[in-house]
């Protein structure tokens, strides 16, 4: 009898420590965000201005699909220059005004930043094992201040 009332509350201890996780569970314990597929694979995630102006985009492939685990997910040099012309165009962007040595290593990391009148474009990748030279594009406004979301005040820049 007394094996019973142990394998009970055992079985009811566990019941209890695992439960479906609800979108309202989630939402309690984590900020939400909302990002948006681009094409097959290609996720954006914005950031937004006070004024409800997109700040900042965040562009990357995801590393999970429905073929599986993708490894090697950086973009080719093609995907990236049409990914960020499908965000943002040329004309938006404004004059081109990128250093020559727009690109800097450190350690296993690579990153390259091109400046437009409007918006900076950083590419960042990694080095090693094998050069990925752009894992995540970010596309930020150079004049918007993204909302800081604990506090909905504008972040300096």
């Amino acid at each position: 009898m007394r094996k019973a009332g142990v394998v009970l509350v055992l079985v009811l201890g566990l019941a209890a420590t695992i439960q479906a996780q609800t979108s309202a569970d989630l939402g309690a314990k984590y900020r939400q965000t909302i990002s948006y597929e681009l094409r097959s694979g290609v996720v954006m995630t914005p950031r937004y201005a006070p004024d409800g102006q997109v700040c900042e985009m965040v562009v990357e492939k995801r590393a999970q699909n429905e073929m599986g685990i993708v490894f090697g997910f950086s973009f080719s040099d093609k995907e990236r220059q049409e990914v960020v012309d499908q965000v943002i165009s040329p004309h938006e962007r404004g004059k081109d005004d990128t250093d020559r040595l727009n690109t800097t290593i450190d350690g296993g990391f690579i990153t390259s930043d091109y400046t437009y009148d409007n918006v900076q474009i950083r590419v960042q990748g990694v080095t090693r094992p094998n050069p990925n030279p752009a894992l995540v594009i970010t596309i930020t406004w150079r004049k918007r201040n993204c909302a800081d979301a604990s506090a909905g005040q504008a972040l300096p820049r």
